[in-house]
């Protein structure tokens, strides 16, 4: 039931003669209630008209309003008086006057707001949050949050009870936002922007009041919290909060004793920050708006699509394990560039349809937020680079087209600069080969077309010497993997030509020995990407960056 325009609200003031305590009267009582109803001064917010009204007409951005009668005083002489007690006495003739409600005031202390259908229950002592709550209770019929562990707390009126916005879901059930305001998110990943659930709504042209994840319950709602004003003041923390809806029933009421609402970001998420839920969802805070958030949403039980930026993990780094479910850090147009690989630190280049050498950081490495917005260290000329691949943080090697090995610094390794002036650190006939990667500590890994797995070393990294004189340490077969990279530390990743991945490792690191017998790591489809390369270790995991053709 949706509470829209103005009702008609009766208040009861109820004296019980004989309560424990004695209930006091106070003077102008009808005075009082009118003032908590209409205008009221909160000693705890002095600046502030804390009255229900106040609260109403901020909460439903200007939909919902009442009218207020205050009748004369009733005794009941009885010390538990439950909010239907007067109905006998009153309520035919309140129904016919038109009233939609109506509230027994009480004296005494707090806990005694409650509803029961036309009636509710509430005490002076008690603040405009009970108030309210018990009203909403009454007139749209929606649920308590709080049962069976509900853990909104302050990020909902119907939690708390202390005069604080209702979270969005509460908001869409109560008619108090447009449906519409509140997007479906039905693929992979997509990036949205949040309008404070607090502001005005509806939120401005092509941002949304919240995010819904999945079509029926259980499912996800993410929206935007601030203490915008005086009455989210009082919200927990300011950020995006990531919250899982349990219930079916339209009005939150809670089903298989179950919580109907789930909060699972604990303390509101801020750029930068993220979520990956028990669901396999994922919701990056990547920047700030105007009036909200920004945020990236990826399903991961989805397919992802082709030029978005993938981030696997190895957990295990020994072979065993299935290397899947990706995390996308980037929303397509991942595939046009020419060159794209990562110094394993974060540091993601790429070489654009002009030639442009572009800098990246992926600054979480673990699958969240989203890469945009890149800088150009490289003014042009890359895209004539057979090879182009990173060595140790900064250093970029490069084969130019007389098959020269060519050295490269990026000084600042932060997005500024231009790198250029390389020194030649490989006479010639580097183009000959058909793989070529990095393997860390200098190593330099090479297949000819022979199919050998050569190993070279770099043994200064500065940009002098000559690098030259491999040895083979995979003795044939190389030339069939469409893809080829390190993962560092004697780890080597291939894909076959059934698209697995397979897991080798080179034991010595020194270029003896044969690397051979490789472990499947990938049971499918990696033959799809255009672009597979490492991205590094962090702690025990390794970080596989990919791009779908």
């Amino acid at each position: 039931m949706p509470w829209l325009g103005i009702k008609k609200l009766a208040l009861v003031p109820l004296y019980r003669p004989h309560a424990i305590p004695p209930d006091v009267i106070p003077n102008n009582w009808s005075n009082l209630i009118l003032e908590r109803m209409l205008f009221y001064i909160d000693p705890r917010y002095p600046s502030y008209d804390r009255s229900l009204r106040a609260y109403i007409h901020a909460a439903s951005s200007g939909l919902a309003d009442f009218d207020c009668t205050v009748l004369p005083m009733q005794t009941f002489d009885q010390q538990n008086v439950l909010p239907g007690d007067l109905d006998p006495i009153l309520g035919a003739s309140l129904r016919a006057q038109g009233f939609d409600c109506a509230a027994l005031v009480m004296l005494g202390g707090v806990g005694a707001g409650t509803s029961a259908g036309f009636w509710v229950r509430f005490v002076m002592a008690e603040d405009t949050g009970v108030w309210a709550m018990e009203f909403m209770h009454s007139l749209t019929g929606f649920a308590d949050l709080y049962p069976f562990g509900g853990n909104m707390d302050n990020f909902d009126e119907m939690d708390s009870s202390n005069a604080t916005h209702p979270s969005a879901y509460t908001k869409r059930a109560i008619k108090w936002i447009d449906p519409n305001t509140v997007v479906q998110h039905s693929q992979r990943a997509n990036d949205y922007t949040l309008h404070y659930i607090g502001l005005k709504q509806p939120p401005p042209y092509g941002r949304y009041a919240a995010v819904q994840i999945g079509t029926s319950a259980p499912y996800l709602m993410v929206e935007a919290r601030r203490k915008v004003d005086q009455w989210d003041i009082n919200i927990p923390s300011e950020g995006v909060i990531v919250y899982r809806v349990q219930t079916t029933d339209p009005l939150g009421h809670a089903q298989n004793a179950t919580a109907p609402v789930l909060r699972l970001t604990p303390t509101a998420l801020l750029p930068g920050q993220s979520i990956v839920t028990p669901e396999n969802l994922a919701v990056s805070v990547t920047g700030t708006a105007t009036t909200g958030y920004t945020v990236l949403v990826d399903n991961r039980n989805l397919p992802f699509v082709s030029g978005q930026l993938l981030v696997y993990r190895d957990f295990t780094r020994n072979g065993t394990g299935d290397v899947d479910t990706p995390g996308v850090i980037g929303l397509g147009g991942w595939q046009s560039y020419t060159k794209l690989w990562c110094d394993g630190t974060g540091a993601i280049y790429a070489v654009d349809t002009q030639g442009r050498l572009l800098f990246y950081r992926d600054t979480h490495r673990d699958g969240t937020g989203e890469l945009v917005s890149p800088a150009v260290i490289g003014l042009g000329g890359w895209q004539n680079m057979k090879f182009v691949f990173s060595g140790d943080p900064g250093i970029i090697y490069a084969v130019n087209q007389q098959g020269q090995l060519l050295f490269n610094r990026d000084n600042t390794q932060n997005g500024t600069g231009d790198v250029d002036t390389p020194s030649v650190i490989g006479l010639g006939g580097w183009q000959q080969f058909i793989h070529l990667f990095y393997g860390g500590n200098g190593i330099i890994y090479a297949v000819n077309p022979q199919g050998q797995l050569l190993f070279y070393r770099d043994r200064t990294r500065n940009g002098t010497g000559d690098v030259d004189t491999p040895s083979v340490i995979g003795l044939g077969g190389w030339q069939q993997f469409g893809q080829l990279f390190s993962g560092g530390n004697g780890v080597i990743y291939a894909v076959n030509q059934q698209g697995q991945l397979l897991f080798y490792r080179d034991n010595n690191q020194d270029g003896t020995g044969d690397v051979d017998t490789p472990s499947i790591i990938g049971l499918g489809g990696w033959q799809s990407m255009k672009f597979l390369f490492n991205g590094g270790v962090i702690g025990n995991e390794g970080i596989i960056y990919a791009v779908p053709a």
